[in-house]
């Protein structure tokens, strides 16, 4: 019959022109979703006055005049074409049927062209509403959006080791296989689902595609049923971007699983684009696409609960007294102990500065541990992979760019998070990362190294404050501050060293008379000399006075910086008493150098291990009176009506002699957020 002139049908981006050919039956396979466009005109026999088309099966058509506005207007004019469409898949080849007749004015025909179709349901599919289903077809599939109501696939990172073998450790995603049904559990399920004949003519084949940069991004498996998981082949992955496959039929799917090969970088966003096409030979005739982000590396401040605590054991007992002591704190805390053992850590007892542990998390999976690995690779280079690395515990690290080297402020000591905070109104659910630095001015200063800062930086979930910590000896942030679980609003509180809270209560004893009480009895320095001395010792070393007057004004601007970038107020600040002295090595300033980096002088208080309520402090053994240390009577004034429990350990000969503390030889696990990363709004 005649078609009327219609609009342009709404055929989204899913179009693809056919040619025919008269006197001839041209076949094709179409998807549901698609249009073909037929440019009738092209084909149209001299003396054609109008055309007519005759339909069979399920195919809708629409005849459209693409003349450009202002054109002249006809009823078959150059750019008429035709749109066809299918509404259900056929149940056999060419069971469905286009013909175009051309008519003379009269109404005889000149001659014809048919198009012989075969519909087919084809989609490629992923868990886009993040609910553990696949659904068919999700229309929101190919975008991904952060927060509350967002949608998108996730993609782990599979970074753990699901069957541990002898010899070097490696992650699962280190090799091209999948490693029984626990590493399957780590991968986002990626179906690909067609519904229609049992099999499409000869020619046509299905391909899954990423781009080359992403096949370093994420490898896909192919898995059959019936098979064992570990006979499952990669079919995309490093340097291999596409793979071919077979149309599954009727009713039929193609499971996969896909593997994050790496995290978010400088270089790479988190974001994937998975495509399957249907080709005609060597020639695409359809395209549909999934789109995933990789799952970040997500940092855990102290305010979450602790849930294991790893320490090492130095030979010849030389750290025994504060094993005890820590043993007892974390016992209480309802945490899990592990000792690294002196075969382990070949000498070296700074766990802090070789691992920051964090997660991953995708909502099928939960949350899993993984350990960053710092670049200082010291007797501990070995833990993380050969210890933690195993089923359900995940391994990354960065290493600087080749003659770039290793420095201080790449141990982990100098990398912490704060706890959840609203800034401006702007909330940071999951805080934001704190590393130390040089000052901005300063053009040759130490700096964690670019490759660490950008890998945290690329996570976004966490975003990133820089200190200035290079005024320190050692250049750790967790040397002058800490954050402790609180009742209050925020529900936390900042921890700042302070030497002038410290002067002010050894001024406050002296005026009371007790200038002569002794401060750090029975301790000695490194260098075996006898460390004791009095308040009023202390009070008349104006050199060590002006020192410290001069590091009060680094911390303050630290202070600064961290109450503007987290929102916080003087009332959300407690100063801990600290006094620091300067590097006794090295050379001597001249007059106008900054003075020498500094070392705490007596244990570092803030350099605290938290755990839930329950605080493991180094013992400061400042001036005792009436049997209670004056440093430690002052800070449980102040922390205690929070309700934390202030333990004090002593690690002066084991830990602060070696320039550090108890924060600096442990580190701790930790249980996730409540709070989703992808329901963050971004």
């Amino acid at each position: 019959m005649d078609q009327p002139m219609k609009h342009r049908p709404h055929v989204g981006k899913k179009v693809r022109t056919v040619r025919l050919s008269l006197g001839q039956v041209t076949e094709e396979v179409i998807v549901i979703g698609q249009q073909l466009i037929v440019n009738a005109q092209s084909i149209a026999p001299e003396g054609t006055a109008y055309f007519t088309l005759h339909v069979s099966g399920h195919v809708t058509t629409s005849v459209v005049d693409e003349e450009p506005s202002g054109g002249p207007s006809s009823t078959f004019s150059p750019y008429t074409v035709v749109y066809v469409g299918v509404t259900k898949p056929s149940l056999k080849r060419n069971d469905q049927s286009v013909k175009i007749l051309f008519n003379k004015g009269d109404g005889a025909v000149l001659d014809e062209a048919s198009l012989m179709l075969t519909s087919i349901e084809l989609t490629v599919d992923v868990d886009a509403d993040r609910d553990g289903i696949v659904e068919w077809n999700n229309p929101k599939k190919d975008t991904w959006v952060y927060g509350r109501g967002g949608h998108g696939a996730i993609l782990l990172v599979n970074n753990d080791s699901d069957m541990p073998t002898e010899g070097k450790p490696a992650p699962d995603n280190a090799d091209d296989v999948i490693n029984g049904p626990l590493d399957l559990e780590d991968m986002s399920p990626i179906v690909i689902r067609s519904r229609g004949p049992g099999s499409l003519p000869d020619g046509y084949v299905i391909r899954l595609y990423v781009s080359k940069a992403a096949s370093y991004q994420i490898g896909i498996f192919r898995l059959s049923k019936g098979t064992d998981v570990t006979e499952s082949p990669r079919i995309i992955g490093p340097n291999t971007p596409s793979a071919v496959l077979q149309f599954p039929g009727s009713d039929g799917e193609i499971e996969l699983a896909a593997e994050g090969l790496m995290y978010p970088d400088v270089w790479f966003d988190g974001l994937i684009e998975v495509h399957m096409s249907l080709n005609k030979g060597t020639t695409p005739i359809f395209d549909d696409k999934v789109v995933l982000r990789t799952a970040p590396w997500i940092m855990t401040p102290n305010t979450l609960a602790p849930l294991e605590v790893y320490v090492c054991r130095m030979s010849n007992d030389n750290n025994e007294i504060m094993l005890k002591q820590l043993a007892d704190i974390v016992e209480a805390a309802g945490a899990e102990l592990t000792i690294c053992e002196p075969v382990e850590n070949r000498g070296d007892r700074w766990m802090q500065d070789e691992i920051e542990l964090g997660y991953s998390e995708a909502p099928l999976k939960g949350a899993v541990p993984v350990v960053l690995d710092s670049p200082r690779d010291r007797g501990l280079e070995e833990f993380p992979k050969k210890t933690l690395l195993g089923p359900d515990f995940g391994h990354v690290t960065r290493y600087p760019r080749s003659g770039d080297g290793v420095n201080s402020l790449d141990s982990f000591g100098n990398l912490e998070v704060s706890p959840p905070v609203t800034v401006g109104g702007v909330e940071f659910p999951m805080g934001k990362i704190i590393v130390g630095s040089a000052l901005p001015s300063c053009a040759d200063g130490r700096r964690m190294a670019v490759v660490v800062r950008d890998f945290l930086t690329s996570q976004k979930i966490q975003p990133m404050i820089e200190l200035y910590s290079d005024w320190l000896n050692v250049g750790h942030v967790d040397e002058f501050m800490t954050f402790v679980p609180a009742s209050n609003e925020k529900g936390f509180r900042l921890l700042l060293a302070s030497p002038c809270m410290c002067y002010t209560l050894l001024k406050q004893l002296s005026s009371a008379g007790n200038g002569d009480v002794k401060m750090f009895e029975g301790k000695t320095r490194g260098n075996g000399e006898s460390a004791e001395t009095t308040v009023a010792g202390i009070l008349a070393d104006k050199q060590l006075c002006e020192y410290n007057t001069t590091i009060q004004g680094y911390i303050d601007w630290n202070r600064d910086v961290l109450k503007k970038e987290l929102g916080l107020s003087e009332c959300d600040v407690i100063d801990i008493p600290q006094l620091f002295e300067p590097d006794t090595y090295g050379p001597k300033p001249t007059p106008s150098a900054k003075p020498r980096p500094a070392g705490a002088l007596f244990p570092d208080m803030v350099n605290m291990i938290v755990l839930g309520s329950h605080l493991g402090i180094p013992k400061p053994f400042g001036p005792v009176l009436n049997g209670e240390c004056a440093f430690e009577k002052y800070v449980n004034s102040k922390l205690k009506p929070l309700g934390l429990k202030c333990s004090y350990v002593d690690d002066w000969d084991s830990y602060h002699l070696l320039s550090g503390e108890v924060h600096c030889g442990s580190n701790t696990r930790r249980r996730p957020f409540d709070v989703k990363w992808w329901n963050v709004s971004m």
